[in-house]
């Protein structure tokens, strides 16, 4: 077999990729097959335009207190992770919790055939992928596929705060089970709060009872995954004290308003992806934080309609209405580069190296630093890690998934 190199360097062999297409099938093969075998371990499959990873974590954590399962790692959604997923479940794991993904129209109905849920949890509709799906009906339509997927003795866990995912219960003939802070959730919260520093806490209103919750996030909108994550514990017989425990000790998922401190400054990153409705979100928080400085780095934003200047603009003439100073970061700096000139709290760097020395002097305690961004254009952690240990890796948009903190290529030039 003649043998050759890309131009990347990567060892090509003819036939690679049909010899992987080939292995791929058989796996998922196998997961069907076993997946027969597990009639007696719930399936939970969470979708949704937003918070699914947090709120699959949360979930795990929650059944975790006192049932043995397992869950999709990390953020990896695909469907050979899935796949993987179901093969490493075992018939005495109560539960599977997984991450199905929308990001083209079918993968949600591909995904839950192979899942074949019993629990379903839909979080929000929002604007992600908008390029292959328009608009949030469509957007809608297709994250519906996993409801369609629910057995009629199913669970389905829907935010009651969005008339989409609501939506989504008209017609289903099993258990619906409605979260947020509208009056006719089922599990409804109350007196929501997380002004930083202080982390998310509300009051619970379930079954006639009244009960406060804490956790260690950070913002609002995790409010409806929490409760997502208290209404699947008590489907499956969780005690109510044991989930409230499990959510109070959860961790915040690594870039997604997780925090980083570094001598008396706080680093909130939510720097895995940054579709322009998110900011919605990120905004809200740092209206309400409360810090000596407030800044908001910007790195790449995607799902946006029109004119890509005009968008960071928007984006920065928002921002500054409830922070201290907006830096611009890599594709982005050239569009606010006119900004910066008549807003004097308006910074633009093209590289996150610029932007990292910028910083290593440019902070004072007290200060609040939020990064936002797409994590493969952005790679902004760095301007954090470059604090506290050797940054050799400054590549721009290296396309990989992986946190820099995480990557073996952070520490080679």
């Amino acid at each position: 077999m003649t043998r050759g190199r890309t131009a990347k360097g990567r060892r090509f062999v003819p036939g690679e990729g049909a010899v992987r297409d080939l292995l791929q099938r058989l796996g998922l093969a196998a997961a069907r097959r076993h997946r027969r075998r597990l009639a007696g371990t719930e399936f939970i499959g969470v979708t949704g335009s937003g918070g699914k990873t947090t709120t699959k974590d949360l979930v795990a954590a929650v059944l975790g207190s006192e049932l043995r399962g397992t869950k999709t790692p990390e953020s990896l959604n695909r469907l050979t992770i899935v796949g993987r997923t179901i093969l490493v479940t075992r018939r005495r794991h109560a539960f599977s919790v997984l991450e199905i993904p929308a990001f083209r129209r079918g993968s949600v109905a591909e995904f839950s055939a192979l899942v074949q849920p019993t629990i379903a949890v839909v979080t929000r509709v929002g604007g992600d992928h908008r390029a292959e799906f328009r608009t949030l009906e469509v957007t809608a339509a297709e994250k519906r596929a996993l409801v369609d997927a629910l057995p009629a003795g199913g669970t389905l866990i829907v935010n009651a705060d969005d008339p989409y995912t609501t939506a989504m219960a008209d017609g289903f003939a099993g258990r619906v089970v409605s979260v947020g802070q509208s009056d006719a959730a089922t599990l409804r919260a109350e007196d929501v709060r997380s002004a930083w520093p202080d982390s998310l806490s509300f009051a619970l209103h379930v079954d006639g009872l009244v009960l406060p919750v804490t956790t260690r996030l950070y913002g609002r909108h995790w409010t409806v995954a929490v409760l997502a994550a208290i209404a699947v514990g008590l489907a499956m017989g969780v005690p109510l004290e044991s989930a409230l425990d499990a959510v109070a000790s959860f961790e915040p998922v690594a870039g997604r308003m997780s925090v980083v401190r570094e001598n008396g400054i706080a680093f909130v990153r939510d720097d895995l992806k940054a579709p322009l409705w998110s900011l919605d979100t990120v905004l809200e928080f740092l209206a309400e934080a409360r810090a000596r400085r407030k800044i908001l780095v910007l790195g790449t934003i995607s799902d946006y309609p029109g004119d890509r200047s005009r968008t960071y603009v928007k984006a920065a003439r928002r921002a500054l209405e409830v922070v201290d100073e907006v830096v611009f970061v890599g594709r982005s700096a050239p569009s606010a580069r006119r900004l910066a000139t008549i807003e004097g709290a308006v910074r633009a760097f093209e590289t996150v190296r610029e932007a990292a020395d910028h910083f290593g002097s440019a902070l004072r305690s007290g200060d609040l630093v939020l990064l936002k961004g797409s994590n493969r254009a952005d790679h902004l952690v760095r301007i954090i890690l470059a604090r506290t240990t050797r940054v050799r890796c400054w590549r721009e948009a290296c396309g990989r998934i992986t946190f820099c903190e995480d990557c073996r290529l952070l520490r080679v030039p």
